[in-house]
């Protein structure tokens, strides 16, 4: 029995996050969720410390900065789906224990909203959440909420909450006793202790007194024990502190909101503590410019009847040699001015095929519009095909056939009337008939520019960065043989070359060896000796072959430094239908250590190390990627990541790796995890821009479940131009 209650439990926490995302995938039937527009101190929509069954607008992406006698605490937060609210938060609080007077404590909150409310009935909207529940749990909670609008101006929510929530005011323990706090390496679901424990009420109400001004009244089972020296109620006495207790359970709080994404509020806890918050949340639709500044395109021009230009209409002139060149050159001249390269050409009677490389615009459609516009004013009135291929580094992808009377009829309607009449297929890899434009090759590229290094949650120091310049250069001889690289040079810093565990850079180098502790290979955990160097650094140099073997599948193959830490060769292949949702493709390398300091040496250790993976694509955005195979430490296991993607070209995403290497030799965090954001320049700026801002999140920098990290993987490349990401932004065709 008990080993069934065990396998249960490990089976929820490890399909539970998954069976969330993919259920609430499907179309939700529901009303629009119950939005709330305050944030409580987790980051989430709620009182002050009480959490509410609202939700934030979907796609909502916040941060929070709270400051208090009690504690410090730092929190991003995404509307990951219309029902489902995720949160990371970085808190510190004092501490009589440690060396350096504090703890930092990284956490992880989930809320469900699984109940609407009934505007015109009693019913509430209502939610479950997990608060802090992984790892070593300081602000672990559990709670079930429900939320009631009063009137358009008071809204009150109570609940039941565990853990945090009920350090005081408890009615009893209907699902038993709560196990202590996790006292092994963290950074696991803390399974057996969900809903366990004192169960305690909790409620709040919130007054919207003006449109931007709000009172906030709570009464909150959490005591902060643990910030306050009661070890009975804290369970962790090695992080008490010295903090007066509270002298009550109701905390007040005033919030008001100015411009459209920001919020400031005071707050008073138990009566005893003052504290300050401001938030920010925005939604990728609340870009600055939501339609963008870009140029208006050319207009489409109609062909002119046959009887004012009989020979045009004819095809005669596809006889004269000299007519395509000097076709070719006019639209490629063109096209440069909209952003787009033109590689190159094939042009018949009737039948006109560009194959392009979009330098500027985000969403694809967007730059096949313009393309197609401009084939109706360079090509003579018999060309009635026009098809328009995505080259990427000489990839070419997705090609897009439209009938140029289509075009004609339908430049003043709906974008999805062109869509329904667009032809999506795979592009044929070497038709003998393009003609590469003149020029084309070789491509030489390069540029200056700065750059910025980060580095966050550290125990020490949360936020460390580095700054210098970059000189970043690009060749390419012949179609799909690329040779890139770039030169840094730091300039200044707070980053500093470290080695693990404390030890000075001397002292780590004068190991000779890169197996770290249970004979687990260093290959992240050192990372902070390749920062901080005085003299340059090539962070990258690689020679890089792309091909298309057949109509679906695409390979690669590229050598050289392929990231700071690694240098070797690596080779990947991929299978991706462009009208197919599913995506297969395989990887294998073989690299070696860098030198911490020459740029051009290497150390001993040397590993093989590779992957099979799976990727599949919903139409609402979301998508997943499955990776199995072995990683750089030689561990063996999987990585699941889950992303969603938004007409706009934010990206969201997550992902956990679990490898053969136990916890106790993965050491603190268990196993690999992390959330990435990626954010298009454009969405900021209004300016047309290929470029993004972002980068992960990770809270740990651990040798068990790392990838190599080679630029221009065939997936990474060859998305945005598939049909999946087409349509999802073609209501920008005709921009």
């Amino acid at each position: 029995m008990r080993a069934h209650s065990f396998l249960t439990r490990r089976l929820l926490a490890s399909t539970l996050p998954a069976a969330l995302l993919i259920g609430l995938g499907a179309p939700d039937a529901w009303a629009d969720p119950l939005i709330g527009n305050k944030l409580n101190g987790r980051g989430l929509p709620g009182g002050i410390d009480t959490p509410s069954a609202e939700m934030l607008p979907d796609a909502t992406l916040g941060a929070t900065l709270s400051y208090s006698e009690l504690a410090r605490r730092n929190t991003l937060v995404f509307q990951a789906l219309p029902r489902l609210s995720v949160s990371l938060s970085y808190g510190r609080f004092d501490s009589l224990e440690e060396s350096r007077g504090y703890v930092w404590d990284r956490s992880f909150d989930l809320r469900y909203q699984f109940l609407d409310e009934d505007p015109d009935g009693w019913m509430p909207a209502m939610a479950i959440g997990l608060q802090d529940f992984m790892g070593t749990g300081f602000y672990s909670a559990e709670y079930i909420v429900a939320t009631k609008t009063i009137n358009p101006r008071l809204r009150v929510s109570a609940g039941l909450g565990w853990g945090r929530l009920a350090q005081s005011g408890g009615i009893g323990s209907p699902f038993g006793d709560r196990p202590g706090p996790d006292e092994e390496e963290g950074g696991k679901p803390n399974v057996d202790q969900w809903f366990k424990g004192e169960m305690a009420p909790f409620i709040n109400a919130t007054w919207q007194a003006t449109d931007k001004l709000a009172l906030t009244a709570e009464y909150s089972g959490d005591d902060y024990a643990c910030e306050t020296g009661d070890a009975d109620t804290c369970q962790r006495s090695v992080w008490l502190s010295d903090h007066d207790a509270l002298k009550n359970n109701i905390n007040l709080g005033v919030s008001y909101n100015f411009g459209q994404n920001y919020q400031v509020s005071g707050y008073l806890l138990g009566a005893q503590t003052v504290g300050l918050q401001f938030s920010v949340a925005m939604g990728p639709n609340q870009a600055p410019f939501p339609s963008g500044i870009e140029k208006a395109p050319a207009p489409v021009r109609p062909r002119p009847s046959p009887s004012a230009d009989p020979e045009g209409w004819s095809g005669a002139w596809s006889a004269d040699p000299t007519a395509q060149p000097a076709i070719q050159a006019a639209l490629q001249k063109a096209l440069d001015k909209e952003g787009q390269t033109l590689e190159s050409m094939s042009l018949s009677a009737n039948r006109a095929e560009v194959r392009i490389r979009n330098r500027r615009y985000m969403q694809g459609a967007e730059a096949l519009g313009r393309t197609a516009r401009l084939m109706t004013r360079a090509l003579p009135p018999s060309v009635e095909t026009m098809v328009i291929t995505f080259s990427e580094d000489g990839l070419p992808t997705t090609s897009v056939t439209l009938r140029r009377s289509d075009v004609e009829r339908l430049e003043n309607t709906e974008a999805s009337q062109i869509a329904s009449v667009a032809v999506l297929t795979d592009a044929v890899p070497r038709p003998g008939d393009l003609t590469y434009s003149e020029g084309m090759f070789p491509r030489f590229r390069w540029a200056l520019k700065p750059y910025l290094s980060t580095s966050i949650f550290d125990p020490d120091e949360p936020f460390k960065y580095e700054v210098g310049g970059e000189l970043a250069m690009e060749y390419e001889p012949t179609p799909g043989l690329v040779l890139a690289g770039s030169i840094r040079q730091r300039l200044f810093g707070t980053t500093e070359q470290e080695g693990p565990n404390g030890m000075s850079p001397e002292e780590y180098e004068d190991l000779d060896t890169d197996i770290g502790p249970g004979g687990v290979p260093r290959v992240r955990s050192d990372g902070r000796m390749y920062s901080a160097n005085k003299s340059p650094t090539i962070p990258r140099l690689t020679l890089s072959w792309y091909a298309k073997a057949t109509p679906t599948v695409y390979t690669r193959f590229t050598g050289g430094l392929l990231e700071r830490a690694f240098g070797g060769v690596s080779a990947e292949t991929l299978w991706w239908p462009t009208n197919s949702n599913l995506a297969l493709g395989a990887e294998i390398s073989r690299v070696k250590k860098r030198d911490f300091r020459d740029v051009f040496g290497f150390r001993d250790y040397e590993v093989t190390t590779g992957f099979v993976s799976a990727y599949y694509a919903w139409d609402n955005g979301i998508s997943a990627q499955l990776d199995v195979g072995q990683y750089l430490a030689g561990d063996k296991g999987a990585t699941l990541t889950v992303e969603r993607q938004f007409a706009n070209g934010w990206r969201v995403g997550a992902w956990a790796s679990k490898t053969d290497i136990s916890a106790e030799d993965f050491g603190e965090g268990s196993f690999d995890k992390g959330v990435s954001i990626s954010i298009p320049l454009a969405w900021g700026t209004g300016e047309p821009s290929m470029r993004r801002v972002g980068g992960d999140i990770r809270s740990l920098s651990r040798d068990g479940g790392n990838k190599l990290r080679v630029q221009g993987r065939l997936y990474d490349k060859v998305r945005d131009s598939q049909s999946g990401q087409l349509y999802q932004g073609w209501g920008k065709f005709w921009r």
